[in-house]
């Protein structure tokens, strides 16, 4: 990746270069996967620059590997006049997102240490 599309990811709060934010080009149920593969959320939170911002991070700092998936749901929050109701599939794609994240630390401690 170039150094000025480094920059303005950057710039957009966006550090993970692996993670797509366009919708049009986010593959969130592939036509060859299992359900079970789909992918509801726009981050990886298992990506290794992932694991290695939450090795490096202080001990008494806050990491969220799915900023983007919050993101967007304070987003929808902002757009529908804080009516949670118009924005339960943001949440519960973040809680998804987050589930992944536990799910895999728990799994394999060492490779997020």
């Amino acid at each position: 990746m170039s150094n000025k599309k480094d920059e303005q990811s950057l710039r957009e709060g966006n550090p993970d270069p692996q993670l797509v934010v366009d919708p049009k080009k986010v593959d969130y149920a592939p036509q060859n996967g299992t359900p079970d593969k789909f992918q509801y959320y726009p981050d990886n939170p298992e990506s290794g620059l992932n694991r290695y911002r939450f090795a490096m991070k202080e001990a008494s700092q806050y990491f969220d590997p799915c900023q983007e998936s919050s993101r967007m749901s304070m987003n929808c929050l902002d757009r529908n006049n804080y009516d949670r109701d118009m924005c339960k599939e943001y949440f519960d794609a973040y809680r998804e997102c987050k589930k992944q994240w536990l799910q895999a630390r728990r799994q394999n401690r060492s490779r997020w240490e």
